[in-house]
């Protein structure tokens, strides 16, 4: 047991989010600015949705570590972290410590409270920063180890001819849960059976929170009806996740999504290494890589990623 002077260790309520979202800004700048990086703005909506979410889906994987403060003695947040269990998959969304608490233990504190018992035979997932040797250090000794590449590609296509048409036949049918009731239920199965087979769990409860985050969902189907794969946009420019049966389709739905909702600015999509003719087609396309490459470490294969992009290094 690591001994941490002066530090609790507790489960996060709601109040505790905004202390997580400025430890997530500190700990990021801390080592993104010395390397010529642009600073990470105050406000951040998207971020406090991720970790209400988190917070509602799995309370008891959302811990903090606090520390009095100097000078009014109240309790202060230095470090947190959050993961979710999806089927036979733990994810780790998060994990930050402040900079000036950092190199003491208590990231590795942190990581033992939210991590699944011992002889519990999950699958260990988490999306590190390349740039963070200590962090893919600290994951790899519990045998999560970077396996693949994601790349944060941003821009609109200026070469329309890059994008390979969808093949004849298929087509999407949009969906944003406004939808009758029973029809809901359906497509509900039919997502969840979808990433089952692709992704390796379903989560349900992840697609409802990104249609509450404005995403918009298209179903791929063929003539018959068949779902042979979704995926999400918004006027915000992100897409993702996606999921197809065939990987032969995964760079034309990407494709089809990039005008499937026309964003304010630049669309942006994390890209995974595994999806090499998808990447291929949106460099050909005019979109470029933005920033360092995320390194998605696990302990076991759980996913095709050929065939699945995530939502982002936070959620897949």
């Amino acid at each position: 047991m690591i001994a941490l002077e002066g530090i609790s260790l507790r489960p996060a309520v709601e109040a505790d989010l905004a202390a997580c979202e400025g430890t997530w800004r500190e700990g990021l700048n801390d080592y993104l600015l010395p390397l010529g990086q642009m600073e990470i703005p105050q406000d951040n909506p998207a971020l406090r949705q991720l970790h209400e979410h988190m917070l509602g889906s799995d309370p008891d994987l959302f811990w903090v570590a606090t520390r009095p403060d100097d000078e009014s003695g109240e309790e202060r947040v230095v470090g947190f972290a959050s993961a979710v269990r999806r089927g036979s998959v733990w994810f780790l969304s998060m994990l930050f410590v402040r900079p000036g608490e950092q190199r003491a233990g208590l990231g590795k504190a942190l990581l033992d409270r939210v991590l699944p018992p011992f002889g519990d035979d999950a699958a260990l997932v988490v999306a590190t920063d390349s740039a963070q040797p200590v962090s893919n250090g600290l994951y790899a000794s519990y045998g999560i180890v970077p396996r693949m590449p994601m790349f944060s590609l941003v821009g609109r296509p200026s070469r329309s001819d890059a994008l390979p048409p969808l093949p004849v036949g298929v087509s999407p049918i949009r969906f944003d849960g406004s939808a009758p009731a029973e029809r809901d239920h359906v497509l509900e199965a039919e997502l969840a059976e979808l990433d089952r087979t692709v992704l390796g769990f379903d989560h349900v409860e992840d697609h409802a929170f990104l249609r509450r985050q404005g995403r918009i969902g298209f179903a791929y189907r063929d003539g018959s009806g068949h779902l042979l794969g979704y995926g999400y946009a918004s006027e915000l420019g992100r897409l993702g996740p996606i999921a197809v049966r065939d990987a032969d389709l995964h760079a034309p739905l990407v494709a089809d999504l990039l005008d499937a909702v026309i964003p304010r600015g630049a669309s942006a999509i994390w890209a995974p290494g595994h999806a090499g003719p998808t990447m291929e087609m949106l460099l050909h396309a005019g979109l470029r890589i933005e920033g360092f490459p995320v390194l998605l470490c696990w302990s076991r294969p759980f996913a095709d990623f050929a065939r699945y992009l995530p939502a982002s290094p936070g959620l897949l």
